[in-house]
């Protein structure tokens, strides 16, 4: 079931602006009673071209694994999309309101590692860009002596990490928020931004530092193509389908 969330976004000038996000299947967007936009993940989901060959032999693995249960791949994908919510659900938990879920051991290594040495500002945030017209979560930020920073948590198999790492769209969805932050004018406008790489077995934390200009720069691109190619795909379409 879709589920509707409301926020408030400080802006620069000292206005504000309220964001509205649609959860379902996939997020949606809305400001102002605007048409809903796209999260701006959904813009960036083809820039890793070998992704569809590592999950195809991650598939296969895992099946092998469960006795060749070609369902596996899908249980197991599942699991760990819970798993990845239940991280963000808990760090957030813990920097609005010091909440400490022990049950969880991603969670307890992402505070042993991250939590408790950083200054927490906000977590969760709507953001979205006018320009390009999507919107988008972004997972925290920070301030260290008057500098800003921008988190993305991201939770990771340690077997998988270790022999792929991590993914160019991980960085490209962080240049899509903090664009998004500077085109809406928002109060927030980070100097740095992170991602961090929690092992879903409460293993270890990896920090990976992102190029904000070279983000920003593939996101842009990898939204054109995208753009371009549903251009083309419309014109291919017979006028009754258009």
């Amino acid at each position: 079931m879709a589920t509707i969330e409301e926020q408030t976004h400080l802006l620069e000038n000292g206005d504000s602006i309220t964001i509205v996000r649609k959860s379902g299947r996939w997020h949606t967007y809305t400001v102002n009673g605007s048409e809903p936009m796209p999260s701006a993940t959904s813009l960036i989901g083809h820039i890793d071209a070998g992704a569809f060959q590592i999950g195809m032999n991650w598939a296969m693995k895992v099946a092998r694994e469960n006795g060749n249960d070609l369902e596996a791949p899908n249980r197991v994908g599942k699991e760990a999309i819970e798993q990845g919510n239940a991280l963000h659900a808990d760090i957030d938990a813990f920097i609005k309101a010091q909440e400490v879920n022990e049950m969880n051991p991603a969670f307890v290594s992402w505070l042993k590692e991250i939590g408790t040495q950083w200054n927490w500002l906000d977590s969760e945030v709507f953001v979205y860009n006018p320009d390009l017209q999507y919107g988008g979560t972004l997972d925290a930020l920070s301030q260290e002596n008057h500098h800003l920073t921008l988190w993305d948590w991201k939770t990771k198999d340690p077997v998988s990490y270790a022999a792929n790492g991590g993914s160019l769209k991980d960085h490209a969805q962080v240049g899509g928020y903090i664009s998004a932050l500077r085109k809406m004018g928002s109060a927030y406008n980070p100097e740095f931004a992170n991602i961090a790489y929690v092992m879903r077995d409460g293993s270890g934390v990896d920090i990976v530092e992102v190029d904000i200009d070279a983000s920003m720069a593939m996101f842009y691109l990898a939204g054109s193509m995208k753009n371009m190619v549903t251009e083309l795909k419309h014109m291919t379409l017979p006028p009754s389908k258009r």
